[in-house]
């Protein structure tokens, strides 16, 4: 079986030769088969953004290289990667334009995706395709269609977001710490549409989280970075009966192992 995401390698500095010279991917290599949801732990500055970035094609790999079901787009540039990797940010502010209407915004989307040309003047087909899937999401956006997104709340204008990332599924899927903003009851109902969106059309899925339990227990596949590289790497079963506190200690075991091999260099 081919894996719709590889990475070989790779590589980024940023700053080199200068004090502030910091190695943010270091030798990353990871591999998702079609239909994985991968959760992302890490630190802060441990390289999860920059790997999202990466991804995305917000900058070119030092060296290293990236495919996407089976094709390479190391050099790819950003917006053509646009067309087939759809990603969310914590901030529910980005994503939508504000002044524009619900199905404005899902209109701008899903014109991209099927790569014609955009126009405010909707088809009833495209109206009704839109109304139906929001009415699945039981939150009432379906009854306000022509409410600029801008009034909505942070939940709700996640959820549009996540709609408009995957009105056409994308070949990857990327979250990156798409709940954090949102107040606990809103977070929860939020993951629960992205559940249902993955799994309606098995859609391979990254999604960076500071939650270790739900880490642990959302998708197949756990990784935690560190320092710029793979650090864990658990399958479903690895991580079947692990608790937050083992993890915990794992991560201080591995880390005081790297230390000490670091110092053995130095002596």
């Amino acid at each position: 079986m081919g894996y719709m995401l590889e990475i070989h390698s790779a590589c980024k500095c940023f700053g080199r030769g200068t004090v502030n010279e910091h190695k943010a991917l270091e030798k990353v290599d990871l591999f998702l088969a079609p239909g994985d949801f991968v959760t992302v732990l890490g630190s802060n500055g441990a390289g999860k953004s920059t790997l999202f970035n990466a991804i995305c094609g917000n900058f070119l790999l030092d060296s290293g290289q990236i495919c996407l079901d089976g094709a390479d787009i190391t050099f790819m540039p950003e917006y053509k990667r646009s067309l087939k990797i759809g990603r969310l940010f914590q901030d529910p502010m980005r994503g939508t334009a504000p002044s524009l209407s619900i199905q404005e915004n899902l209109a701008l989307a899903y014109s991209k995706q099927k790569k014609r040309s955009f126009s405010l003047a909707l088809t009833r087909k495209d109206r009704e395709y839109f109304r139906q899937e929001l009415a699945r999401f039981d939150m009432g956006l379906e009854d306000r269609m022509e409410t600029r997104v801008g009034l909505l709340s942070g939940g709700q204008r996640q959820v549009v977001t996540l709609l408009m990332s995957t009105l056409v599924p994308p070949k990857l899927l990327l979250l990156d710490e798409h709940t954090a903003a949102l107040d606990p009851a809103t977070a929860r109902k939020v993951m629960a549409i992205t559940h249902q969106i993955v799994e309606r059309s098995q859609i391979t899925t990254m999604m960076i989280t500071h939650d270790m339990q739900q880490a642990l227990e959302t998708g197949n596949r756990t990784i935690m970075l560190d320092g710029g590289g793979v650090l864990f790497d658990m399958d479903q079963e690895t991580r079947k009966d692990l608790t937050v506190d083992r993890l915990l200690d794992m991560y201080s075991e591995k880390k005081k192992a790297r230390f000490s091999n670091d110092r053995s260099l130095l002596v």
